[in-house]
């Protein structure tokens, strides 16, 4: 029983990891041609949006960091919120409810793409790196926000959420090349299709689908072993109850 518990969570993340690497193959589709990225060319970045990336996305950030210029452009002041340097205006952008837990997370990712779009506005745009980073962190920060649910189903439904939308934020910047971001979501698009935007949504019901059948076949599956066990323990309780004469049980 004890390699069965340790083993649980392995089996669970695996899951949630299946699911989420199924819903990124799509991306695919998406990725930028080698001959893109080749003809690019190749411009210095601006230091301090470089820095200002690296702040927000940095487990002990500086507000002091932040260009004064990036305030009055971006109409705001990035404040810390714990222990993230976010937008304080900032939310999830998402056709979607997401979970409550994200909220700082998206706050630190706004700021991060306005850090980009600052950039850009200075003819100074920084590389992929920086997309990529900023990104990377929203999600490692989603799935660690969900770690503060006590219940272990409501976490393992969060953290399907994160990965759910983690990979959308993800085919959102592959379809832009990891360039300057633009104000939607992948899925608010008016140039995604009708047909993929069912899709995501389809995808999005299909992972819920199966992770609520995951947890149904497992709570089966000990109801079934303990009553297995409780009627073995009862059988051998009364054959061991039985009198013994002459060497036979009667």
């Amino acid at each position: 029983m004890a390699a069965r518990s340790s083993a649980s969570p392995v089996r669970r993340y695996g899951m949630l990891a299946g699911a989420s690497t199924v819903l990124f193959s799509v991306a695919v589709a998406f990725a930028p041609s080698s001959a893109a990225a080749a003809t690019t060319p190749v411009i210095s970045e601006n230091a301090t949006a470089r820095v200002g990336i690296l702040e927000s996305t940095g487990a002990q950030p500086d507000p002091g960091a932040i260009p004064e210029d990036f305030v009055t452009e971006a109409g705001y002041r990035p404040v810390v919120e714990a222990g993230m340097l976010v937008n304080p205006g900032g939310d999830c952008s998402s056709p979607v409810p997401l979970p409550r837990e994200f909220d700082i997370a998206c706050k630190a990712h706004d700021l991060g793409y306005d850090m980009l779009r600052y950039a850009d506005s200075h003819g100074q745009p920084l590389g992929p790196w920086a997309r990529q980073t900023v990104d990377a962190a929203l999600e490692q920060r989603m799935h660690t926000s969900c770690l503060t649910r006590t219940d272990a189903l409501d976490r393992a439904q969060c953290q399907v959420m994160a990965g759910v939308a983690a990979t959308f934020v993800d085919l959102n910047s592959i379809r832009q090349d990891y360039g300057v971001p633009v104000h939607e979501t992948m899925l608010d698009s008016d140039e995604i299709s009708p047909v993929l935007r069912y899709t995501g949504f389809g995808l999005l019901a299909a992972v819920f689908a199966a992770t609520a059948t995951f947890f149904a076949r497992k709570a089966r599956a000990r109801r079934v072993c303990a009553h297995g066990s409780g009627s073995r323990h009862i059988t051998a309780m009364r054959a061991h109850s039985r009198p013994v004469r002459a060497g036979v049980a009667l």
